[in-house]
């Protein structure tokens, strides 16, 4: 399977793990998992870069500084992959509200959108 969508450090295993299980085979891969771990421990602006390398849409919680780095990148003139975050009103903890988002907004729209310096959240707006 191609993996579209990475899971930054931050972000839970349960998560992917729900996703798979929910909508199999979602392309979805946690950091710590993707190229063995060669990822962990990169700044938001390598990591941002390294997606774009790689084609893969970064999803997390970090509302605040991966937008800001997401903007800092391209008014240097570096692209992005795209980023996906959760809103403030969606609990850390609630994998299964997070995977039902996740896997519902990918399946009948992200998944077909060109993600290059793109970002979303989730729940979207109404």
């Amino acid at each position: 399977m191609e993996f579209r969508l990475l899971a930054d450090e931050n972000t839970s295993h349960r998560l992917i793990t729900t996703c798979q299980e929910l909508t199999p085979p979602f392309p979805f891969i946690h950091i710590a998992t993707w190229q063995d771990g060669n990822w962990l421990g990169l700044d938001d602006k390598a990591l941002l870069i390294c997606c774009a390398e790689a084609n893969l849409v970064l999803v997390g919680f970090d509302r605040a500084t991966l937008a800001w780095h997401a903007g800092q990148l391209l008014r240097a003139g570096h692209d992005h992959a795209g980023i996906l975050l959760f809103r403030g009103i969606v609990r850390a903890g609630d994998y299964g509200y997070q995977s039902r988002l996740l896997t519902a907004f990918w399946q009948s729209e992200g998944g077909r959108w060109d993600w290059q310096n793109r970002m979303a959240y989730l729940p979207k707006s109404p």
